[in-house]
Order: C-alpha cells, then structure tokens, then sequence
C-alpha cells in the first residue's frame, strides 16, 4: 500500500486518511481501494498530508478512526467527508460541534457500533428470558438515553440506567444497577468501558451471576458472553458502497449503520454462568433472519 505522505495527491478522486499507520485502519483503507478499483482513483494517506491538501481533483476525503475525523475537520478542506470507524455517539458529538461553528462542509458516517434494536435483539434470542437491561451511561453516551428506552419499549424489555461521571463512579453504580438486571450491556464509551474499567466491570458481573453482552471481539475475550461488531473488512465495503453512491449522485448518503456484522461468543463464560447459549452460526441465522422481516 502506497501511503502519500507530504500532500494529498491531487490525482485521486477520493483520499482516504488514517489516524495511524496500524493494521486496522489499513484494512479499512485497502479494502476501499479495492473495492473502489475501476470507479475512482483513490489515494490513501496519513495525518500529515492533510496539512498541505492539494485538491484539484478531489472529490471526497474519507476518514478511518477518531484521530483522522478530527484532523480532517481541522483541515477545513472543502469536499465531503465520510467518518468511518467512530461509534455514533462519537460522530453525533463531532457533527453537534460542526453545526455550533456553522461550518457548511457535508458530513456523513459509518458508524462503528451496532444499532440498538439490533443489540437487544440478540440478547432476546440468546436469553429469552431476560427482560431487564442495564447500562452504564457516560459523558459520550448519555444521549442516547432516548433511542435506548425506545428501544426496550418496542421489544417489550425494562431499560434500567446509571449514570457515571468517571472511573471512580463506576463500582458504586454497579452496586445499585445489577441486583436490578439480568444483562448488562456495554455501549462504546470510553469514558465507562475502558482498558482500566473492564476487567473489574466484568468482575463484579461474574460474582452477580449476571452476562456482559460487549461490542467487540475484544470484550468476548475479555469474559463478555456475546458481542456483535462489524470486521474492518466489513465497514471497508459497506464504506466503499456508500462512496460509490457518492461518486454517482455527486452526494454522500445519510449516516448509517453497518448492514454487515459478525457475532462473536464465549460458551465458556456462558456454561460458568449456567446460561445454554446457543451456537454462534445459529444464534447468527436467527439474528439475520429476524432483521430481515
């Protein structure tokens, strides 16, 4: 992969930017280079590029991951900009920002996490006789509120909600939240699920007998009993298709979530806590086929 450091190109149509050169936003970005082969030139870059743009032929810049979105908006480069690899509550606050400095540049998104309905969905196949859902809300995710407790109300499930304010609130929370439960479902915020949180999140957990339903492989691994994630290869595509419809339309798409996911289990952590999971390809045709009706 040829990385344009110095400037954007000026060649390519559309310029993808990394936050860092790690394998994950190289995925991303290789994977819509590819997929774009034939339709546009595209150019994939580092941070750097963006403070020397060169944009005669560009169209639209695409950026992979929280450090890229923001160098992008600071750039102030005058295309279109596609935010990829950021979780919707991350992406809502940089567009409230962008809407508070009247700054007229298109934005658009393909989220990282995974729908709520989608989330509760899960759990209601993988536990079907869990109703109470709770959640630990932070200083990222706090709006969400709304979109959660519709979400419950429309699957017929009781949200119960604490709110932290930073890593010191947090155990004091779970104290009140999970005698009150019976699953505790992470949302991307780092602000609550962190590298310094999680292990004793899923502590205190485990000792209430009670699932930690995460959003990434990581988590499952970690001791979480089920994730649903979308693979860098997946938001590369579904990053890719949007982009085609921009070159075609001459506009980018709404902001979205991923139509691609991959579900992720630990049967061990479910046996430990006497929960029959289901199979990981058959929890997963059940997901897919009740989105689809």
């Amino acid at each position: 992969m040829a990385l344009a450091w110095p400037a954007l190109a000026g060649a390519g149509e559309v310029a993808i930017v990394m936050s860092e050169d790690a394998a994950v936003y190289r995925t991303v970005a290789e994977t819509i280079q590819s997929r774009l082969e034939g339709a546009a030139a595209v150019d994939i870059v580092t941070i750097p590029a963006l403070r020397n743009p060169k944009q005669k032929d560009l169209r639209f810049l695409v950026a992979i991951g929280s450090q890229a979105a923001n160098a992008a908006v600071a750039s102030h480069i005058d295309v279109p900009l596609l935010v990829t690899l950021l979780p919707r509550s991350a992406f809502d606050r940089l567009a409230a920002e962008r809407r508070r400095a009247a700054d007229p540049q298109p934005l658009s998104a393909l989220y990282l996490d995974q729908p709520i309905g989608r989330q509760f969905d899960l759990i209601r196949l993988a536990m079907p006789n869990a109703r109470r859902i709770g959640v630990l809300l932070g200083a990222e995710s706090d709006h969400r509120y709304p979109a959660l407790q519709k979400a419950a109300q429309e699957k017929q499930m009781h949200l119960a909600v604490q709110r932290v304010s930073g890593d010191s609130e947090i155990a004091p929370a779970l104290q009140k939240l999970l005698p009150e439960i019976d699953v505790l479902l992470a949302l991307p915020d780092p602000s609550v699920f962190n590298a310094s949180t999680i292990q004793p999140i899923l502590l205190a957990t485990y000792r209430q007998q009670l699932p930690l339903f995460g959003f990434s492989a990581a988590y499952v691994r970690a001791g979480a009993i089920a994730s649903l994630h979308s693979t860098p290869v997946q938001i590369g595509n579904q990053a890719a298709d949007m982009l085609r419809t921009a070159l075609a339309k001459g506009q980018l798409p709404p902001p979205r979530y991923s139509g691609q996911y991959t579900l992720a289990t630990n049967p061990h952590v479910a046996h430990s806590l006497g929960i029959p999971l289901e199979g990981e390809a058959a929890l997963m045709q059940r997901l897919q086929q009740l989105e689809e009706r």
